[in-house]
């Protein structure tokens, strides 16, 4: 009787361990989902918001001080820090400044459009990627350097990624 209540004690400790771990890896999980939905929701909120005020901008659809304002909405929603691999915000925030100043000529508004497409294409391919099981995932690197073009920016941890590739 007491090798059997041993093997049930045995066997029933490794079965309350087994469903701990398997809970807690469960929570861990589904609390990355949650957030991975909130953070691709949002995203897509603020790629259509770019899309609509960078339209509105290029197509001279504004009355006098709403100009200013579409600027700011755009600015605000870019990373103004000047650091290494935030080549395309500084370079939109300095074409804005040029925009707000009045009659922008097609160039300006021409850049200005393209480059707010290449931050949203870089960043709707960051979004399809960060849903991807992370052994099927690209480096953020390549696909920085797929997506930014002349705005990307190799670090070396970019080359170390791209590299495991």
């Amino acid at each position: 009787m007491n090798m059997e209540a041993a093997i049930i004690t045995t066997f029933l400790t490794s079965t309350v361990i087994a469903t701990l771990i398997s809970s807690y890896v469960a929570k861990i999980s589904n609390d990355k989902n949650m957030s991975l939905k909130y953070i691709t929701e949002e995203r897509s909120v603020w790629r259509k918001v770019m899309r609509e005020t960078t339209s509105k901008i290029c197509s001279g659809k504004y009355d006098g001080d709403d100009l200013k304002e579409l600027a700011t909405m755009v600015m605000v929603s870019l990373n103004p820090l000047v650091e290494k691999g935030n080549k395309l915000d500084l370079y939109i925030i300095k074409l804005l400044k040029e925009i707000e100043k009045g009659d922008p000529d097609k160039q300006i508004l021409d850049e200005f459009r393209d480059c707010v497409s290449v931050l949203l294409k870089h960043d709707w391919e960051r979004s399809k990627n960060e849903t991807k099981t992370l052994l099927f995932r690209d480096p953020e690197s390549y696909i920085k350097k797929r997506t930014l073009g002349k705005f990307y920016e190799e670090t070396e941890k970019d080359n170390s990624q791209i590299e495991s590739r």
